[in-house]
């Protein structure tokens, strides 16, 4: 009888032991992100959709396209529902009468999309005439053609350049203000 309960302890402990040992394991080494034991966690914004090669078109009450843009990919993002863009280009018009255009490697759209942020290399053309503007974060107001920026921008023309923190533009009134430390460089022509 003595053996038995040898025996039977000897199982208890193993058990004990590879039950100790599964448990620091997942809470100490694992990796693989499949199990493991964790005091807190956290969800990830992730996307319900996802679309290839994505055009958007607005049209105005006269039925004239008001502004268009495109886009590599665009995916929803369920936590707010706004959509991430992969390498946007916009195309807009100034007055109803001159088109001008806006480019990133990466941008936003509101959820009601009225807003479109453009991020990562922005280049602009055409917002003031032959002019190429390029920052690192541009946001359109699409409802109201509002443009701006709080970041540094350098505006190249013909014969110059001009550089400038923050801008805010009305493609309406067809003004731009360029904001804080304004610098330029000009030859004449």
């Amino acid at each position: 009888m003595k053996s038995f309960n040898v025996f039977t302890l000897l199982s208890l402990l193993s058990a004990f032991t590879a039950f100790a040992g599964t448990v620091i394991y997942l809470t100490q080494y694992s990796e693989s992100g499949k199990l493991s034991i964790s005091g807190e966690f956290k969800a990830v914004a992730d996307a319900d959709s996802h679309l290839s090669n994505v055009n958007g078109i607005k049209y105005s009450a006269n039925g004239d396209i008001a502004y268009q843009w495109r886009a590599s990919s665009a995916e929803r993002l369920i936590s707010d529902g706004s959509v991430s863009l992969k390498e946007p280009f916009y195309i807009g018009n100034i007055a109803e009468q001159r088109p001008w255009t806006a480019s990133a490697l990466s941008g936003q759209l509101s959820q009601d999309g009225d807003k479109l942020i453009l991020t990562d290399t922005v280049v602009v053309k055409d917002l003031i005439r032959q002019a190429e503007i390029s920052t690192e974060a541009l946001n359109i107001n699409l409802e109201n053609s509002e443009v701006s920026t709080p970041l540094a921008l350098t505006l190249k023309l013909r014969n110059g350049k001009t550089h400038s923190i923050g801008m805010q533009a009305s493609l309406k009134d067809e003004r731009v203000e360029l904001l804080n430390q304004v610098k330029g460089r000009y030859e004449p022509y």
